[in-house]
């Protein structure tokens, strides 16, 4: 039967000897995994370990003994393997192999030494059982010239653990250098304060805060932080700031803080920030600041209120701004309004003659001869009619002006009709737009029949 097997068969048992070896050896060493181990022993098997006294024969007792291991077998790498096998029959394989075991660092154990080999296998219903194992060192603990202590093991394990500690302090270092650069590289600043009884001190920030505000390290260092930010903030924001900061007692505590900072080139930063406790020992509090600069989100913001509440073609404000001001102006709180209600004649002429461009043109002179005597104040509430709302004058004074603005008219042959409504008390923005809407298209009937009288 056993002269029946082919070279590539014995050839392929040998490699499944060496296989099952080097799987025993991992599965030892590295997994702690025992059982994968006894799941290979024959019956008869037969153990010889490195230590004196380490016997044993036969699958229970060697299995019992293996068992024993579990869990107590620190976590090894393995290195240089080298394994030879050879047919003792064709049911019979001797495997020998060598290796370089060291502990892994993270067992806090370094030991390497070289580690010795041997099994045999023997196919019992084709499947592959391991009989013997043998394990053993290529050299004594103790050499001849040796008293007392192995001190040539001892050196090598030795050198083992500051290998390990060079290659530890070279990935520390590399992570060192990732997290400072990226550190250095986020757009956002990142600064750290220790906050004491006497006031905060500066630790340390990263360069998006040199970049923003345009001061070198040791200008900003020069700085006073003892408020919890330095005197670039701008003073009415810093009660603000000084407040999310008061409030922050233990670790993990986070508040949010909106504040501008003037930067050394006098330009104003809209940042938005987050503080946070990170530690709070006897030496104080070191408080993380991170600081996005929003600025340019203001600037959109800004920009899209001002056209929600603009003219696009004469700039003043426009009639969804009125309403707003229509339904708060209703309460009868203010204690005096003026309002005057201005419309364009002869504007549908024009456009109709002359062309919209030119008509377009009329209204923008209109509108600059209004906001020159009444700036900030007037609204553009139709195609050739303007509002002007003024809380602020007296009596004379607003009627004085609306006469200004007729004569600007005037001299700059633009027609308007305007009328004009003034309360010194329950001013009720609705009722006196209605009385000035009336007078206005009474100046305007006044106006279109004096022209047909004209005409006749």
């Amino acid at each position: 039967m056993n002269g029946d097997f082919t070279v590539n068969e014995r050839e392929e048992r040998k490699k499944i000897a060496i296989d099952l070896t080097r799987y025993m050896v991992h599965e030892h060493y590295c997994n702690n995994n025992e059982e994968a181990l006894i799941a290979l022993f024959d019956d008869t098997i037969i153990w010889i370990g490195a230590g004196e006294g380490e016997y044993a024969s036969g699958a229970a007792d060697v299995g019992k003994i293996f068992r024993c291991f579990s869990g107590k077998v620190p976590r090894c790498l393995i290195s240089d393997e080298r394994y030879e096998a050879v047919e003792i029959t064709p049911d019979v394989c001797l495997c020998t192999g060598s290796m370089d075991i060291s502990t892994d660092p993270s067992e806090k154990i370094y030991l390497q030494v070289r580690q010795r080999i041997t099994t045999i296998f023997r196919w019992v219903r084709e499947k592959a059982r391991c009989c013997h194992i043998h394990i053993s060192n290529p050299y004594t603990e103790m050499e001849k010239e040796e008293l007392g202590f192995p001190k040539k093991m001892a050196r090598r394990s030795y050198e083992y653990m500051q290998q390990c500690i060079t290659e530890q302090k070279r990935k520390i270092e590399a992570q060192t250098a990732e997290l400072v650069s990226i550190y250095n590289t986020v757009p956002c600043v990142i600064l750290r304060l220790l906050d004491t009884a006497e006031g905060c001190r500066l630790l340390s920030f990263n360069r998006a805060l040199e970049q923003m505000t345009g001061r070198g390290e040791d200008a900003i260092r020069a700085l006073c932080w003892r408020r919890g930010f330095c005197g670039d903030v701008l003073p009415e924001d810093a009660p603000g700031l000084e407040e999310a900061l008061s409030e922050l007692k233990k670790v993990g505590d986070s508040r949010p803080a909106d504040y501008r900072v003037r930067n050394r080139f006098g330009k104003i930063l809209h940042l938005s920030s987050v503080n946070t406790v990170i530690s709070n020992d006897d030496q104080g509090r070191i408080i993380q600041r991170i600081a996005f600069d929003i600025s340019r989100r203001k600037e959109w913001e800004s920009a899209l209120k001002r056209m929600s509440f603009e003219d696009s073609l004469t700039g003043v404000f426009n009639r969804n701004k009125f309403n707003r001001e229509m339904e708060a102006g209703q309460d009868g709180a203010s204690t005096r309004l003026g309002l005057a209600y201005f419309d364009l004649n002869g504007l549908k002429e024009i456009n109709d003659n002359l062309g919209h461009s030119v008509g377009d043109a009329l209204i923008c002179r209109a509108a600059r001869h209004i906001s020159r005597i009444f700036d900030g104040k007037v609204y553009r509430i139709g195609g050739d009619e303007f509002v002007v709302v003024d809380r602020e004058s007296d009596e004379e004074s607003f009627r004085t002006a609306v006469t200004a603005v007729c004569d600007c008219m005037a001299r700059d042959d633009i027609s308007i009709a305007v009328g004009v409504s003034w309360r010194s008390s329950r001013c009720d923005m609705k009722a006196q737009f209605d009385e000035a809407d009336k007078l206005m298209y009474g100046s305007k009937a006044a106006f279109y029949d004096a022209r047909g009288r004209k005409r006749g």
